[in-house]
């Protein structure tokens, strides 16, 4: 978040406040993601658990994403 102290101008002396960029305000909330992201994400996770269940064998990555996008999709079908 940025901040900003303003000085008051017609006090002379007077403390300085801060205050809010509006353009923080306005951006919305702070993490948003599209249906692809959300299903990149998903097979992302499938396909680190099935890694993970072969005993974190190096080599399989694309055997690995291949069995999550069929195994998310049987899913979806159901």
């Amino acid at each position: 978040m940025v901040r900003e102290k303003v000085s008051n101008p017609t006090t002379p002396g007077s403390a300085s406040i801060s205050r809010v960029d509006q353009q923080d305000e306005q951006s919305g909330p702070p993490f948003q993601i599209s249906k692809a992201g959300w299903d990149y994400e998903r097979i992302a996770r499938r396909a680190y658990e099935l890694y993970l269940q072969r005993g974190q064998q190096e080599g399989r990555d694309l055997e690995d994403w291949v069995k999550a996008e069929q195994q998310l999709a049987g899913e979806a079908r159901k």
